[in-house]
């Protein structure tokens, strides 16, 4: 489609520039070819999701599709701005993604200390039940609050607060289904009466973990009389006799430890465009970290893996990755301790980019002078502003 479809592009001849950032470049040469070879992999259930994410990112900041226009009344510069795909997918878009839902719990969050926590499953079968059951991850984040729950009642617990994040990816963006908590570092016992705890029982929550994550599988395979499965399941209660593995970090006592954790863990997109380094046509090279390591550890994968490593940990459709329980559930009315005020009111879209790039979207580069807004455009519904005057 010729670039002077458009009404503000035609009338100031603005040519448009294609975005050559790493992913991006990727998947507009690599992907279509891709997805044929590789395609009867993914289950069926997710093929359209994986069209629309990916059919949305790449048209992200396109502004073919639509477009802010905004003009300098001193000097006559000219400033547009493409619109945004709000796709998690979108590394970008991830990113204000997670900064916004963190945005929400402004007013949420206990003014107590709390502790992230990593719940993971062994490498084998159970791992690849959840990729081809993808609906079975809302059951893997109950399994999670179930197993912590029993263990809270260990110590007196009753009711306490967890936010988890169901996690697809390894560092290496290998499958890998677990489960990121921030939860209170203590709650209510049986008399509503707050109480602290000094730490964990971690050896009880890695075995009831193991039990309700396998339960899960186990539930699978009696109503699909999924024999194979069972006696796998059996194998693995044999193997793991201490249970999953549980991971926890110190405790977060500090609003702005807390503020880093939930961008951090509780929604990102699966790697970061600056961790791809090198492209051939052929081949992908980026970098990793180990959790207990900051040496960087550099992955070339041939370009087809590495594009099928990430639509893998493209969820189905309205799937929700986050997931509230106890005192942060929406349905919870018990009393709770004072909140806090963790964030400052939603920043927009100009703050940010100041806030990322040390520059004013809304200010004019050549002369300083501010830009004035002169036309949207969307290529669905046309021009939106300013409104055509009725005749």
């Amino acid at each position: 489609m010729s670039c002077f479809s458009f009404p503000f592009i035609k009338r100031y001849n603005i040519i448009m520039n294609k975005n050559t950032k790493p992913l991006k470049y990727i998947f507009e040469n690599h992907f279509q070819q891709t997805w044929k070879e590789i395609k009867h992999k993914f289950p069926k259930n997710i093929h359209s999701s994986i069209w629309n994410n990916i059919s949305k990112f790449l048209d992200c900041g396109d502004i073919s599709r639509g477009y802010t226009a905004f003009k300098c009344n001193k000097c006559s510069h000219m400033h547009i701005v493409g619109f945004s795909c709000k796709s998690r997918f979108c590394s970008s878009c991830g990113k204000i993604y997670a900064e916004n839902w963190a945005l929400k719990l402004k007013d949420e969050l206990l003014n107590i200390e709390h502790i992230h926590a990593t719940l993971s499953l062994p490498v084998g079968f159970c791992r690849d039940f959840f990729f081809y059951n993808r609906s079975k991850l809302t059951d893997l984040a109950n399994a999670a609050y179930q197993a912590l729950k029993y263990s809270f009642k260990k110590l007196g617990i009753h009711s306490f607060g967890l936010i988890i994040n169901i996690h697809t990816f390894a560092r290496n963006l290998d499958w890998n289904p677990h489960i990121h908590c921030i939860l209170t570092f203590g709650g209510y016992d049986k008399n509503q009466k707050w109480k602290n705890i000094k730490t964990i029982p971690y050896p009880v929550l890695k075995k009831s973990w193991q039990k309700c994550s396998l339960d899960i599988i186990a539930k699978y395979a009696k109503d699909n009389n999924h024999r194979n499965l069972k006696n796998k399941i059996s194998l693995c209660y044999q193997k793991y006799k201490r249970g999953f593995y549980v991971n926890s970090d110190k405790k977060i006592n500090n609003i702005f430890e807390i503020a880093k954790y939930i961008g951090r863990y509780l929604a990102r997109p699966a790697i970061a465009e600056y961790r791809i380094t090198i492209i051939t046509h052929s081949t992908v090279t980026f970098w990793y970290q180990k959790p207990d390591s900051s040496k960087k550890i550099y992955l070339t994968l041939p370009i087809d893996q590495f594009i099928g490593r990430l639509l893998s940990h493209i969820p189905p459709e309205n799937f929700k990755t986050i997931r509230r329980f106890g005192l942060y559930s929406r349905r919870c009315k018990n009393k709770k301790p004072k909140k806090i005020k963790l964030f400052k009111n939603k920043i927009s879209w100009a703050e940010r980019i100041f806030k990322t790039f040390k520059m004013n979207p809304l200010i004019c580069p050549k002369c300083n002078s501010d830009l004035v807004l002169l036309e949207i455009f969307h290529i669905k519904y046309g021009v939106i502003f300013p409104k055509a005057s009725s005749s």
